[in-house]
């Protein structure tokens, strides 16, 4: 094993074991308004599924990917976020879920989950661009000044790396 190699390695202290690469991605089971519900209220207030997620049947919210680059080598560590979206936009990408979404113009949406370890995330504003067979990549607007934004456009060390898996495992 190289030194690169046990350098992206991480020491797992759930297990107690050395696993050889490092996480690749974090995702967001439900939307942080409707994970924070109790089962009840949950099941009165909201309908979802793995991609999509309706509240009140009146604030709509899809999955997605928010990707950051590593600057150690080819790759990125990938967010799977939710984000919330007008009407509009839930019920076009609904729509194309299955197919001929590439061609869709990128839309907004807010975050919906905030990550442990980044300042406050909700709300942040983000472009939704889908993809044929993919979730939707969600991009940061050039004009955010969140640490998040930073990393996305600038890429994350192999140290910053380690850091993120380490809030996590």
């Amino acid at each position: 094993m190289s030194d690169v190699e046990k350098a992206e390695g991480f020491l797992c202290v759930q297990c107690g074991k050395w696993h050889e690469e490092l996480l690749s991605d974090m995702g967001f089971q439900l939307p942080d308004v409707v994970w924070g519900m109790d089962y009840l209220e949950k099941y009165k207030r909201a309908s979802y599924n793995k991609d999509f997620c309706t509240l009140d049947g009146s604030r709509y919210f899809i999955r997605g990917l928010l990707c950051v680059p590593l600057e150690y080598k080819d790759g990125y560590f990938g967010w799977g976020l939710w984000v919330e979206v007008n009407k509009a936009s839930h019920d076009l990408y609904l729509k194309h879920y299955h197919e001929g979404s590439d061609a869709i113009p990128a839309f907004e949406g807010r975050i919906a989950n905030n990550i442990k370890g980044y300042p406050e995330l909700l709300g942040e504003l983000v472009l939704v661009k889908l993809y044929d067979e993919h979730r939707p990549f969600f991009e940061m607007t050039s004009t955010s000044d969140h640490s998040l934004a930073h990393e996305q456009r600038n890429h994350i060390s192999l140290a910053r790396h380690h850091e993120i898996a380490e809030m996590f495992t």
